[in-house]
């Protein structure tokens, strides 16, 4: 369960507000969180409050009465991701004077200050926090080389891109991270696969599709024996994250398996799979789905500055880009790149819809986002298999590329601009909008 410290700054009164009314509120937005609420009337309840919840997420606190500077700032400045409720008059006080300052320090904080604390539009906000405690107990198992495992866990003082990444996700998200030899995988999991088990699982995908244009039906047998291999390492490891290094492990030769159908059915069972192992598409993932309910797209973009739309693809997408719990668009099990790698999926994507698409750098603290909107699908074995459409403003995206966010990007559906850039805040992570002037 996600527990979430409340914060009552000075004595409470019923005509500024009734803590019973706010936490009836938030226990009725929010019926499957814990808040726990705490009176913070001078500097020792301050430090009270650090020092039992040192382990939470972040705090939400409550601001409807003028309170001392040093009481405010030892919770503004604990470093904890902080969503800081004022009241107008009331409130603004140590809001203008104390949060400011902290904000312009870059603690995170996202502040509101409004005449009704308990408005809906208030209390909606509250999500950040509880999507931030899902994001930071989240764990993932990355299969990949025992070199590449080692260069990850070195990452101090040798940093290579990959290592150093993995560093901050874990200092600056949270994450825990679980590293898992292909060779054990194979050895533990891949390798002792019952064939039955993968020839149903193959059949079930081979039947929902709404065409099956792959010429090698033995490969979809070898992505559902991979897709169950998968599972049963995340059940032994407890991760909610697979990242499967699919291009490094295939060309080893040690493994012919891809995990493009295994992923799509991941989506359906609160499993966020991570194309190509790329850690730098992690946290963007982990937005999309516990913030938004909206399972991520990694795709290879590309840029139309004559037409102004984006070609987004990858050899599988979602099945069911808006979260639902069942198959919401049809896909094809094809071959693609040519005829060259099987069992992959050409997802038929909504259109007409608006999608967010965003980067994260995790050694910059840089997130990148920018809005188009989906108009068509294409099938082609060229490239990837699946490719989608999107309308927007490609030549501005060209221009402010952040190229250090890497080619990657993860695409989610709906507008979230906004939710994105105040989320940002609490991750204490900057924002870039890739199609807007500085």
């Amino acid at each position: 369960m996600v527990s979430i410290p409340v914060v009552f700054l000075g004595s409470f009164e019923p005509e500024f507000l009734s803590k019973d009314d706010a936490l009836k509120v938030l226990k009725g937005a929010y019926p499957s969180v814990e808040f726990k609420p705490y009176d913070v009337n001078n500097t020792n309840d301050a430090l009270t409050l650090l020092k039992s919840e040192a382990d939470a997420s972040g705090f939400l606190v409550f601001n409807v009465r003028v309170v001392p500077q040093g009481v405010v700032r030892a919770i503004l400045k604990s470093g904890k991701p902080i969503l800081y409720i004022a009241r107008t008059m009331e409130g603004s006080p140590n809001l203008l004077m104390d949060v400011a300052d902290s904000i312009r320090e870059g603690y995170p904080i996202l502040s509101i200050a409004t005449d009704d604390v308990l408005s809906r539009s208030v209390i909606d906000k509250v999500k950040y926090l509880i999507a931030l405690s899902k994001i930071r107990g989240s764990r993932v198992l990355l299969v990949t080389g025992r070199n590449l495992i080692n260069y990850m866990n070195w990452a101090f003082p040798n940093a290579t891109e990959v290592s150093r990444a993995v560093a901050e996700l874990q200092r600056r998200v949270g994450l825990t991270f679980i590293f898992m030899d292909l060779k054990e995988f194979i050895d533990k999991y891949y390798s002792r696969i019952n064939d039955n088990d993968a020839e149903d699982w193959a059949e079930k995908w081979i039947k929902s599709a709404s065409q099956f244009l792959d010429p090698s039906r033995a490969d979809v047998v070898k992505a559902a024996r991979l897709y169950l291999a998968m599972k049963a390492a995340l059940r032994d490891t407890g991760a909610n994250v697979m990242a499967f290094d699919c291009i490094m492990n295939v060309s080893t030769g040690l493994i012919d398996a891809w995990p493009c159908l295994g992923y799509m059915q991941l989506w359906y069972e609160d499993i966020i799979p991570v194309c190509e192992a790329d850690v730098y598409s992690i946290l963007p993932l982990l937005i999309g789905k516990y913030l938004f309910n909206r399972p991520g797209f990694v795709n290879d973009p590309g840029i139309d500055m004559v037409n102004n739309r984006f070609i987004y693809w990858h050899c599988y997408a979602p099945t069911n880009p808006h979260g639902s719990s069942k198959p919401e668009v049809p896909y094809i099990i094809t071959d693609a790149h040519g005829g060259g790698k099987h069992a992959s999926v050409h997802v038929k994507l909504p259109t007409n819809e608006p999608v967010t698409v965003m980067g994260f750098n995790p050694i910059t603290g840089i997130l990148s986002i920018h809005v188009a909107k989906a108009v068509d699908n294409i099938y082609w074995k060229q490239l990837c298999a699946t490719k989608l459409v999107a309308s927007g403003d490609a030549s501005s995206v060209a221009e402010r590329w952040v190229i250090d966010n890497g080619y990657h990007r993860v695409l989610i559906y709906g507008d979230f601009r906004m939710e994105v850039k105040e989320f940002a805040k609490l991750l204490g992570v900057k924002v870039i909008e890739e199609d807007k002037a500085a």
